[in-house]
């Protein structure tokens, strides 16, 4: 992944971590997203989602009591062998 997609994803992290209210709809992630994000960053709501994703694999991220954020797994680091992926070439 690219490092500049990174970087935004964290920084997208920082700014709902800054403005996400539990239980409030004025500081639900939706409302984030309308009200602080997508005025920084041109981003559709899928991708402000994807990005969130990407933050929740690189530091153990956990929601604030978002099931959108909570119900993915993180994504698998780099180095770290996965037993389920197929390989063509035994080195």
């Amino acid at each position: 992944m690219h490092t500049n997609r990174i970087k935004r994803a964290l920084l997208v992290k920082q700014i709902v971590d800054e403005n996400f209210e539990p239980g409030s709809h004025r500081g639900s992630m939706l409302d984030v997203y309308r009200r602080k994000v997508s005025k920084q960053f041109p981003i559709s709501e899928p991708t402000f989602y994807r990005y969130m994703e990407i933050a929740v694999g690189i530091d153990g991220y956990v929601g604030n009591g978002s099931n959108r954020i909570l119900k993915h797994k993180p994504a698998p680091t780099i180095g770290k062998e996965d037993p389920r992926q197929l390989r063509l070439f035994d080195f």
